[in-house]
Parts: C-alpha cells; structure tokens; sequence
C-alpha cells in the first residue's frame, strides 16, 4: 500500500497564501498597532515629583522604545523572511 502525499511538489498555492496571510499580519502590526505603552503622565510639576520617580519614569521609556524597537525589528525579519520564500516559490 502505498501512500499518497498530501500535496504535489509542484502545487505551491497553499503555501503562497499562507506566506501571504503572514504577509498581511506583520504588515498590519507594523503600521496599525500603536507603538507602545504610556508609562505615566507627566502631570505632576517637577518640585512635587522626587529624583526616584523621575529616574524610574526615564528608565522605564527607555525599556519601552528598546521593547518597540526589538518589537518592530523582528516584524521587518518576518517580513523579509516571506517576501524571499514567496518569490522562491514563484520563480523557481
């Protein structure tokens, strides 16, 4: 008995709609999403606010654009990932 493949060698079409729903997702996330979170507001003056909190206010931005970067690099490596594999597959 031998058995048969789920699909032939030469049928891409499955694979080429899903790099392209991969495609449209980390396109989607990369521009509509918003970009991150906002720790806090700065409504407080500065005489109130200690050199603590304002210390740990700047830390914590810092984190959030090093997070949103690694966010959107990663994004972009999706990205490149499946332009390169969709045009393997179509001009091969």
């Amino acid at each position: 008995m031998t058995a048969f493949p789920l699909a032939s060698l030469e049928d891409d079409t499955i694979f080429i709609i899903a790099l392209g729903a991969v495609l449209v997702f980390a396109l989607y996330q990369l521009v509509f999403t918003p970009d991150g979170l906002r720790v806090a507001k700065r409504d407080q003056s500065e005489e109130t606010e200690s050199d603590f909190e304002r210390r740990l206010l700047d830390k914590l931005d810092h984190t959030n654009d090093l997070l949103i970067s690694t966010r959107n690099s990663l994004l972009i490596l999706i990205i490149l990932v499946v332009v390169l594999a969709s045009l393997f597959l179509i001009f091969r």
